[in-house]
């Protein structure tokens, strides 16, 4: 799933140089549930991401395994793109 999810940051970076995790998901809609919010918070914990515990967003988070819809807030995370 990791890397599925970094080509998916890298296409949304190829127009712009950051993108926050809540934008993202409105490209790409999370349908896995935590697991995939997991792996979002892995992938921001390496540079030049960022994970900014000050600001809060509130994001949207389906399983459609599980036929489940929920919503969570987060710390903002923003990926930017490797200079």
């Amino acid at each position: 799933m990791q890397q599925k999810l970094l080509a998916q940051i890298a296409t949304a970076l190829e127009s712009r140089s950051e993108i926050s995790l809540s934008e993202l998901i409105e490209i790409y809609p999370i349908d896995c549930g935590m697991e995939e919010v997991v792996e979002y918070l892995e992938i921001a914990h390496q540079p030049p991401h960022t994970i900014d515990d000050e600001v809060k967003d509130s994001i949207d988070v389906a399983n459609v395994l599980q036929d489940s819809q929920m919503k969570t807030t987060m710390p903002r995370i923003v990926f930017r793109r490797q200079a």
